[in-house]
């Protein structure tokens, strides 16, 4: 089952967790979870009208699906965007869901960071925005990526990491980005990923992060 009422991270993981695999989500089930995710852009603690997460998600701590940790602004900010975008792939097409999420999403067709240099306000907010972006109608969407990835690629700190962006997050927002700044930002990342996986865990975010980059390495490949 995709939809966890209690949680909005988990339902977006579980969502998210099926993309990557790529198995079939039945469109009763993603309509389903596009309503309840969008009921959530109504309640409290809502980031600029973008679902919000649940209670029990800031009672248990808030999480991005590679298993960084988020606080505060920037936890529903992020949750926000990654609920948006699931939302955007599995009900935009249900007239009730579509004019709900344009309600809650309006203002990103006018954000003047994203316009200019195509960030927002710091390193793992823009990667939420830019997983979210891709996928939507958002106007000059790629234009407006690839200046924020050439921001990006100014931070590198020579060992395929970046300043300012959480590694997994990154590698897993950027496999998402058919451009090639995109794909140039992968290559440099490689050693880090190598590096990452001749290393055995057994956790679930350590899982995901081996599924993004054994990914990855093929389509590089």
């Amino acid at each position: 089952m995709i939809l966890d009422p209690s949680s909005l991270t988990k339902t977006v993981d579980n969502i998210n967790a099926l993309l990557l695999t790529g198995e079939t989500i039945a469109p009763a089930e993603g309509l389903e979870a596009a309503r309840w995710i969008m009921s959530r852009s109504a309640e409290p603690r809502s980031y600029r009208g973008l679902p919000a997460p649940t209670p029990t998600d800031f009672e248990y701590g808030i999480r991005v699906f590679t298993g960084e940790k988020l606080l505060s602004a920037s936890a529903r900010h992020i949750m926000g965007q990654e609920a948006a975008r699931a939302v955007w792939l599995l009900g935009r097409s249900d007239p009730a869901v579509r004019s709900a999420y344009d309600l809650a999403t309006g203002w990103m067709h006018i954000t003047p960071d994203f316009e200019q240099r195509g960030t927002f306000c710091c390193g793992r907010c823009s990667l939420a925005f830019w997983r979210h972006a891709w996928v939507a109608d958002l106007a000059n969407k790629e234009a407006h990526l690839v200046k924020g990835l050439h921001q990006m690629k100014e931070l590198r700190l020579g060992n395929g990491k970046w300043r300012n962006f959480p590694f997994f997050y990154a590698v897993y927002a950027l496999s998402e980005v058919d451009l090639e700044p995109a794909y140039a930002e992968l290559k440099y990342a490689l050693p880090a990923m190598e590096r990452y996986l001749k290393i055995t865990r057994a956790d679930v975010y350590s899982q995901r992060r081996v599924a993004i980059f054994s990914k990855v390495l093929e389509n590089l490949n």
